[in-house]
């Protein structure tokens, strides 16, 4: 969906959140046992949680995202953060999400160290790309 049915905090998103939170919980009422977790967007923010014991996510956005401020008097203010998009897993008995800064262009180095260094210390002086 795209509007969270609750609050999550960033007040200026919450003002434009779903106006029928009470008509959404109540037509999803008799399945509830059968949601295994609520996906949203709208806030262009990482925020993970539960609804009413349902786990639910949120990422950043694709393109612009909202600045973290719990403040109510606040401005409202995007960021240029980097852009994310989910991946999920989903198995009979399992749900894994992944977000992925797809844009990321940090240092990758192997988690093993090579032969004849010590230690993790290679990792703070791998050579870059």
């Amino acid at each position: 969906m795209h509007h969270p049915p609750f609050p999550v905090g960033v007040h200026a998103m919450d003002e434009i959140g779903l106006k029928q939170s009470a008509e959404f919980a109540e037509v999803i009422a008799p399945y509830r046992s059968r949601i295994r977790h609520l996906f949203f967007g709208h806030v262009h923010r990482p925020i993970f949680g539960s609804y009413g014991k349902i786990p639910f996510s949120t990422l950043r956005g694709t393109n612009h995202q909202v600045w973290f401020e719990l403040d109510a008097s606040a401005p409202h203010l995007a960021s240029h953060e980097p852009p994310a998009y989910g991946v999920v897993l989903i198995d009979d008995e399992n749900l894994v999400v992944h977000s992925h800064d797809f844009l990321d262009e940090s240092l990758r180095f192997p988690f093993a160290p090579p032969a004849g260094t010590d230690g993790r210390d290679y990792a703070l002086n791998f050579p870059a790309r």
